[in-house]
């Protein structure tokens, strides 16, 4: 089977997208497939190399507009490297405009990954093209049966929808004798308080805000991993509440210090507040290290991964004394924590594998492709 990847960027960009374009392009390979993966390149130069056994094609980008690469090289993808099906993800305009363009007898699956939020003024604009998108894909793909109940436009394409929830790799979080030194260094930085962790990058909908001022009047440390524009109106805050004793912000954290802040920390917390917030993989990786998730009732996928009582707790979003409420019950309660850590860590390795996620993906894909060649 020759499969054609459509995203924005390919590791080493970093991102939640980039690490699942990731390991969908190197599984499908894996299974014995010859997978071609185009993205946008950073400069004006097209950069072709094979990686774990994937064809990644860097096509030549001249700059950005709307958040979306001027990258023209891209259009005709499905006519350079010539697949059996396509697989795309949206939203990412390059993507839409090259699946439309491709040969009509390709059979396309979308992955729909998020309704468009920040720039919802665009979709009087952009309403059209997804509408002839969703009509052209063979099947779209969601993480969660929320991406469908809660979109204004998948419900009418219901009858092609599939649901398959993101995976990750389990054996990332296993926790090694050098690592074990490692977390109880950083635990020892708590000086005994019991610590919450919060792990995104530092911009509104992210809700850092409100995980503070649940957290002024608990008994507890606040670990913040993640840059960006609010970093400094967030440790203002910290001061403001005069608990910045009591909050560490870790900046960028790299792949093992990750790994090694969940298993140190003694619940998460996932205070967005906004759609924007689609699934959070964060979720799946602090429950791969059997921590309860704190998470908002979101009109997304969010609550569907860490589920109120089963894994954790779910208050309402952007409301600092609902949140503070849950985290000190969960505080006070050990017993409970651990119940829900191993009941999240059953969940994930039931649900939210990387190997669950390929096969479902591989299946579904050798369905399309079986009946396209009938």
């Amino acid at each position: 089977m020759r499969i054609l990847e459509l995203g924005k960027f390919y590791p080493p960009h970093r991102g939640g997208i980039e690490t699942l374009l990731e390991s969908w392009s190197e599984g499908f390979a894996a299974r014995g497939a010859t997978v071609d993966c185009v993205v946008a390149a950073d400069g004006p130069a097209s950069i072709h190399e094979t990686i774990n056994g994937v064809r990644v094609h860097r096509l030549a980008s001249f700059g950005m507009a709307m958040s979306t690469s001027l990258c023209p090289l891209y259009l005709n993808a499905s006519r350079r490297y010539p697949p059996d099906l396509i697989h795309a993800h949206f939203p990412n305009p390059l993507a839409d405009l090259a699946s439309l363009l491709a040969p009509r007898n390709l059979p396309l699956v979308l992955s729909y990954h998020s309704d468009i939020v920040r720039q919802a003024g665009m979709m009087k604009l952009y309403g059209g093209l997804l509408k002839r998108l969703l009509q052209r894909a063979d099947a779209i793909v969601v993480a969660t049966p929320s991406h469908i109940d809660c979109s204004p436009w998948l419900p009418a394409y219901r009858a092609k929808c599939h649901v398959i929830p993101f995976g990750i790799r389990l054996d990332k979080f296993t926790v090694d004798a050098a690592m074990t030194g490692e977390i109880a260094r950083v635990r020892a930085g708590a000086k005994g308080l019991p610590i919450l962790l919060n792990i995104g990058r530092l911009v509104g909908y992210k809700g850092q805000q409100y995980l503070l001022e649940a957290a002024a009047k608990l008994n507890a440390a606040v670990w913040i991993a993640g840059t960006g524009p609010l970093e400094s109106d967030l440790k203002q805050l910290a001061a403001d509440l005069k608990m910045a004793d009591r909050v560490h912000f870790w900046g960028g954290v790299s792949d093992r210090q990750l790994v090694t802040l969940l298993h140190a920390c003694d619940l998460f917390v996932l205070p967005s507040i906004t759609p924007n917030e689609a699934f959070a993989i964060v979720q799946v990786e602090a429950m791969a290290c059997a921590k309860p998730v704190v998470n908002c009732a979101l009109a997304s996928g969010v609550p569907f991964v860490s589920r109120h009582g089963e894994t954790g707790l779910t208050v309402p979003p952007a409301d600092a004394p609902a949140l503070r409420d849950a985290l000190q019950s969960l505080i006070s309660k050990p017993q409970l924590r651990e119940e829900f850590g191993r009941a999240g860590q059953a969940r994930v390795a039931a649900q939210f594998s990387e190997p669950v996620m390929l096969d479902r993906y591989w299946k579904l894909f050798e369905n399309l492709t079986r009946r396209c060649a009938a």
